[in-house]
């Protein structure tokens, strides 16, 4: 096999605090396995390593803890929100983005070899991520009670949605893709395929804009913590599964970037696969 022209590593759903497990998720155990994480991430060559939201489980100290963990890491770091990442006091809401080093909007792009790599903020129009009482808050339950009352499966308080003013952002992000002929990876918290009750309020939305662009390879998630994976129109919708749960098997991956193919190489629950593109 040819050798990959760059690799970067991906980690979903740490989720830690310093408090009891439930039957499924262990929140203190995910300090040790972030550390196991780390340690063999250090030994690849990453460019870079995703992470794709949940860095907590709820309070705000929880941040110090593990950011400090993730110092550990030898190669940079790319974060998204996730909806426990607000479960914070209401008047640290406002502080949580910049806390884990993301700008006030908390999308953004890079670049990285001709690969454009769109970081979407799907906790965006939430009723989590905003003081009850406020706008924001009160569109958020607007729409989501909409949502319950077509009973989409993706109707859950623990979700959320991303505002018209992010799609026409991330539509504007894919024409300039396209203009440099760049190759795209997307990555979000919510899922958006296969159909599921995890997945983000307008995932129709998100998944008509990346279609249409004709340069997207893969869009990458968390938040179900079991992980799934579907292709619908030559894009790979890949769900890496969640570390805090179990209490010993470890979850992360490791891209390698190919000419016509992304290889996935999983570590413990997440499994190896590969994905092809023309």
């Amino acid at each position: 096999m040819t050798e990959p022209s760059f690799s970067f590593g991906v980690v979903a759903d740490v989720q830690y605090c310093d408090c009891p497990p439930t039957e499924v998720r262990f929140y203190r155990k995910s300090i040790d396995k972030l550390t196991e994480c780390l340690t063999t991430l250090n030994q690849q060559d990453l460019a870079f390593t995703l992470d794709v939201g949940d860095l907590i489980e709820r309070d705000y100290a929880s941040f110090d803890i593990i950011l400090q963990e993730y110092q550990q890491a030898s190669a940079r770091i790319y974060r998204t929100l996730g909806n426990h990442d607000y479960s914070v006091a209401p008047k640290l809401l406002a502080d949580v983005p910049a806390r884990v080093g993301l700008n006030a909007s908390g999308y953004y792009s890079f670049i990285h070899q001709g690969w454009r790599f769109i970081v979407l903020n799907g906790t965006e129009v939430s009723t989590y991520a905003h003081a009850p009482g406020t706008e924001a808050h009160q569109r958020a339950e607007s729409l989501l009670t909409q949502l319950q009352k077509e009973n989409r499966p993706q109707a859950q308080p623990w979700n959320a949605g991303i505002s018209n003013q992010q799609i026409r952002w991330l539509e504007q992000q894919l024409k300039e893709a396209r203009r440099a002929n760049q190759r795209v990876i997307v990555m979000g918290h919510y899922p958006l395929y296969p159909e599921d009750p995890h997945n983000l309020w307008n995932a129709e939305e998100v998944i008509t804009a990346l279609e249409q662009s004709g340069n997207v390879v893969a869009y990458f998630n968390g938040h179900n913590h079991a992980g799934n994976y579907g292709r619908k129109k030559d894009i790979h919708y890949l769900n890496f599964k969640g570390m805090v749960d179990t209490p010993d098997k470890n979850t992360f991956a490791v891209i390698h970037i190919h000419p016509n193919h992304l290889e996935v190489q999983g570590f413990g629950r997440e499994a190896s696969r590969e994905l092809s593109f023309d």
